[in-house]
Parts: C-alpha cells; structure tokens; sequence
C-alpha cells in the first residue's frame, strides 16, 4: 500500500523500490497509469535487526508543483518579453539620440567642404556630442578667420606689387619719351627702377619660399660652418645701409665659436629678414645690434633695435602665416613666418620681446647637432 491509500496486487516495480531495496533512499518520478500525472516517488528500506523487512514508499502529486512551474514560466517569458521590448526601444531612442547629431556633423562637414562656412550647429547638449559640436563650430570660425587674413594677404600683395610696378612703368614711360639731357635726372629714374626691381625680386622670392614651406617641399643642405664668417657677411651687407640711415650698427660675436652643423643660406635670410625690419622700423639715430654666443650647448642669435616696438595685441601673432601688422611700414606679412619655419626646420625657436617705442628684440635658439 502507498502513503495515498491505493493497494497495490502483486510485485511493485520501480527504480526508487530497487535502490530502496540497495539500501539507498530511491526517487523517481513518473506518470500515474490510472490518471496520468506526474507522481513523485520516494521510498525507504525498513529494517529490523539488519534484515529488510519492506519498503516504505512515500507517493505524491507533481499537478500543482507543475501548475506553479508554468506560472513561473509564463511570468519569466512575459519579464523576458517585455525586457526584449523595453531594451528595443531604449536602444533605438539611444541609437537615435547618437545617429542624429551624427547626421547632423555629417550635413555641416558636407557644406563646409563646399565652402559654406558662415553656417553653424546649434549645441543641445554638454556630452561629447557636444563637445563635437563646438569643435566644429570653432574650425569654421577659424577657417573664415584664416580666409578673411588670406584675402587681406592677398589684397595687400597685390598693392605691394603694383606699387614697384607702378613706378617703373612711370619712369620707363619718363625715359621713353623725354630727352637724357638731364644726366642726374636719368640716374635718378634708373636708381628708382633698380630698387624697385629688387623689391619686387625679394617679394617674388619670399612668395615662392612660403609656397614650399606651406607645400612641405623645402629642404636643408647642412654643413658644419663657421658662424663668425656668417655674421661678418651680414655686418658687411648692412653697414652700408646703416649709414645711410644714420643708425648705430653694433655686431658682436662669442670667441672661439664652435663649428655648427647649419644651412647658411637660410641662416642668412634668417639674420636679413629679421634685420631688414629692424632697420625699417627704427628712426634715424637709433640702435640695432646683432649677437651671437654660445649657451647651454645651443647657438644663441639675437637682432635687437630702438625702433617703433610691436603692440601688445600683435605680438603673439606676428610669426603667423598672412598676419599684417597695423603699421604702414609692414610688408606682406610672410617674412617673420618663414623665418620661423626656417628656424624650426633646424630644431630651434623664435623668441620676440617689444615693447612701444623702446624696441624690439628676437631671439633665435638652434640646438646644436652631433656628428
């Protein structure tokens, strides 16, 4: 008989009555073959004196055990369902939150490429997109910047080359039709026409300097040098012109300088770019010095003048590219730039101090270079 009352005739097979009957505590679930449920078997050897005596068998119903089970899985599949739903329309609301100002980059990179760059995003947001946002708002209003500095540039070479042009037409023009009985008169207009040529050949070649230093095309041809000879072609060359201007001249230059490792043809358009302007902008009577020594293993150069000074506001962008200072006496603004990149090229930096009408000084550093 089971622990529900039903007597069974006979032998009673079943896997918990053989382990029972092992000594083991037998389970086994089946179907009922009467009413067909799922019954859970569980039975126990009785014993006495070390002699199994039977088997106790214990006999339930797993209907309401599976009743729950489905319930959970009905309410598992539901959470799984609506979790699925749930994760769907966050991720399309997150994916949307992400692909539309995407789009949105995308549609101004596409307008700036076609040179729209007065168009700006409007910033929703302080995250990363938005950070995104402000670059790209900040590379347009620096682009129109630089295009609005490159027109200016481009406006002001254009009058820096008609000036030259202008004057030796008018004196070719002069000459052409006039008689040469005024001997000085002649050497007056052909003077004019060989300075003007000269402005115009130095305005040419700095353009073309600055087209290979923009293009990456330029190259140094370096050789171990003599920096005193350098500077003593230098002093030579503006000696002249420092009389004539009136101007105190002074060069300076450390003994016993060591050979350095340099392309002395940009180091002299280095020192006369830089010393052309400091000519330029001192008044007659005033001071420009030129030095070179050695220091913490570098070649020191400095060209430093009484002259005009630079405003304040101006000084830290006179080395950009196009930049055109306030004064009348600026030229086309790509001087300082060239020099910086010459400077650069060999490892070494600019350094520019002024001040209003006390002067100007620009420090020149080029490490120096082993064999």
């Amino acid at each position: 008989m089971d622990s529900i009352g039903n007597f069974i005739p006979g032998k009673v097979k079943g896997e918990d009555i053989k382990d029972a009957l092992n000594g083991e505590l037998g389970i086994s679930i089946e179907a009922d073959k009467k009413t067909s449920e799922k019954v859970l078997y569980v039975s126990k050897a009785l014993k006495s004196n070390g002699k199994v005596e039977g088997v106790l068998r214990f006999v339930t119903s797993l209907s309401e055990v599976d009743i729950i089970i489905k319930k959970i899985s009905f309410m598992l599949i539901f959470i799984g369902i609506a979790v699925i739903i749930m994760a769907g329309i966050i991720s399309v609301f997150i994916s949307n939150s992400i692909t539309r100002p995407v789009r949105e980059v995308t549609a101004m990179a596409r307008k700036m490429a076609s040179g729209r760059f007065n168009e700006r995003i409007e910033k929703k947001r302080n995250d990363e997109i938005g950070e995104l946002f402000d670059a790209l708002n900040f590379m347009a209003d620096e682009i129109l910047k630089n295009e609005k500095i490159k027109n200016e540039f481009v406006a002001s070479v254009s009058h820096e080359l008609r000036t030259p042009l202008t004057s030796i037409k008018g004196w070719a023009s002069t000459m052409r039709t006039g008689d040469f009985s005024d001997r000085e008169e002649l050497e007056n207009g052909l003077e004019i026409i060989e300075n003007e040529s000269d402005r115009l050949t130095k305005m040419v070649e700095e353009l073309l300097d600055f087209s290979k230093f923009v293009s990456g095309k330029i190259t140094l041809k370096k050789d171990y040098i003599d920096i005193r000879n350098t500077i003593e072609y230098i002093k030579k060359q503006f000696s002249l012109r420092a009389w004539r201007q009136n101007i105190n001249f002074s060069v300076k230059v450390q003994d016993n300088m060591p050979l350095v490792l340099l392309d002395e043809n940009r180091i002299k358009q280095v020192l006369n770019n830089l010393l052309d302007n400091a000519f330029k902008f001192t008044q007659e009577g005033g001071k420009v010095n030129l030095k070179a020594f050695m220091r913490d293993e570098s070649l020191i150069m400095i060209v430093g003048d009484t002259g005009i000074g630079i405003p304040e506001d101006e000084l830290p962008r006179v080395t950009e590219k196009f930049f055109k200072g306030k004064s009348d006496k600026c030229s086309n603004g790509i001087g300082l730039s060239i020099c910086k990149e010459i400077v650069s090229l060999h490892g070494g930096k600019i350094e520019i101090t002024s001040e209003l009408v006390k002067g100007t000084e620009i420090t020149l550093t080029i490490p120096l270079e082993d064999s």
